[in-house]
């Protein structure tokens, strides 16, 4: 074998264990994403269909990744209890619904809870999941929207001039006889 041979030969089994470990890292921050979203989201009601588990859970992983909030959404059949106050964290959002009971409980970081308005989360609870706790109405789908509205005001307030505008947004349900009221 020439010298040139040779080092061909050394490079290549080097690129190749370069490229088995960076392989292995990415599975490991995927597999670390999966579970740090599964964490995100207890359904011991259990009346969360897969394609919206997979959606909170995708929220619930770009509102970590974007913007450091850890969203805890925990759906229940007895009363939804925020956890304590020193075990959640400072950038701990918790969603909390009991659909038996029909309440709702969102607690918002201290950051979020300044940047989204003092009565984001009060209008969540008893505006927004009221609606869609009304016969006829999906919770599922009133979760989702609660989501994605969290993640679209956040992002908004990524734009020039964006204070003014997120904090003139409120989240109210829709009105009798709009076009979201008529969906069921």
């Amino acid at each position: 074998k020439s010298p040139p041979e040779a080092l061909l030969r050394f490079l290549g089994l080097i690129l190749v264990f370069a490229l088995t470990i960076w392989g292995f890292w990415l599975n490991g921050q995927r597999q670390a994403e999966r579970l740090n979203a599964r964490h995100g989201l207890g359904d011991a009601a259990g009346q969360l269909s897969e394609a919206e588990r997979d959606q909170v859970r995708s929220l619930i992983s770009e509102l970590r990744s974007r913007y450091g909030i850890e969203a805890r959404v925990l759906i229940t059949e007895g009363e939804p209890t925020p956890p304590d106050s020193g075990e959640a964290a400072p950038k701990t959002l918790f969603l909390g619904l009991s659909p038996t009971l029909r309440k709702a409980v969102v607690v918002l970081p201290p950051l979020a809870r300044s940047a989204l308005g003092p009565d984001f989360a009060r209008q969540l609870t008893e505006e927004h999941f009221p609606f869609h706790f009304e016969a006829g109405r999906r919770w599922q789908k009133g979760l989702v929207l609660a989501l994605e509205l969290i993640r679209s005001r956040l992002a908004a307030l990524d734009q020039p001039g964006a204070n003014d505008q997120a904090n003139a947004s409120t989240p109210t349900a829709p009105q009798p006889g709009s076009k979201e009221s008529a969906k069921p």
